[in-house]
């Protein structure tokens, strides 16, 4: 019995630390932002996420989210996004560009979008999945095939929301260092550009309605 013993132990062991190793591991903490890294199996690069508690409403930081012309203002590296196909009210199609580093050619990339609302989480969630055939390469840019985002906008009291931002990326630049610590920083980056960004007026005037919502809440 003790050899099988020996190996239930082994075992126990074994699982506890792939749980260990999938845990997040906070990296970053400054001005109320909280940067997360993630290890997955069968993942060449970490996933990332990031917290913070905005003093606005969801309904203001969807706008503002949904507002892709802002991008280059406060997604950090982002030149350009715009919608190029709206498949119904929750599914999107997304081309963005985002710099790159010292001399390495700008990245694009096409995500699908799409959002849900709970209304007893009182939550939007938006979920991003790589699009990557989605148009043709474009010159003097590299296509980015490997990419998954999501927003999650939880409503802690009438103006304040809990935000939670994940990205996995392969922005397919030298070195796995380079490519984490990008990530890192653009994360930090994006959430303190989306708590300048919805300072602006023109987002606090949004109020979706019940039927709005409606719309966004999937049926059980």
């Amino acid at each position: 019995m003790k050899p099988l013993r020996q190996i239930g132990l082994l075992l126990l062991c074994l699982v506890g630390l792939s749980a260990a190793a999938a845990d997040w591991v906070l990296i970053k903490d400054k001005n109320d932002i909280r940067v997360y890294s993630q290890q997955k199996a069968d993942f060449p690069l970490k996933h990332f996420k990031g917290e913070t508690r905005i003093n606005r409403s969801a309904d203001n930081l969807l706008s503002a989210l949904q507002d892709t012309k802002t991008c280059p203002e406060w997604v950090h590296n982002c030149l350009s996004n715009q919608m190029v196909d709206m498949i119904n009210i929750r599914t999107r199609i997304y081309h963005t560009v985002i710099d790159s580093p010292l001399w390495l050619k700008s990245r694009d990339f096409y995500l699908q979008s799409r959002i849900v609302y709970d209304p007893k989480e009182r939550t939007f969630t938006i979920k991003f999945e790589s699009k990557p055939n989605y148009g043709k390469e474009m010159d003097g840019m590299t296509r980015i095939t490997d990419v998954e985002m999501m927003w999650r906008l939880q409503a802690v009291s009438k103006d304040a929301t809990a935000v939670s931002y994940h990205v996995y990326i392969d922005p397919k630049l030298p070195f796995k260092s380079i490519n984490h610590a990008l990530i890192k920083k653009s994360v930090f980056k994006t959430l303190q550009g989306l708590k300048e960004l919805v300072k602006d007026p023109k987002y606090g005037e949004t109020k979706y309605s019940k039927a709005e919502l409606e719309m966004l809440t999937e049926g059980d």
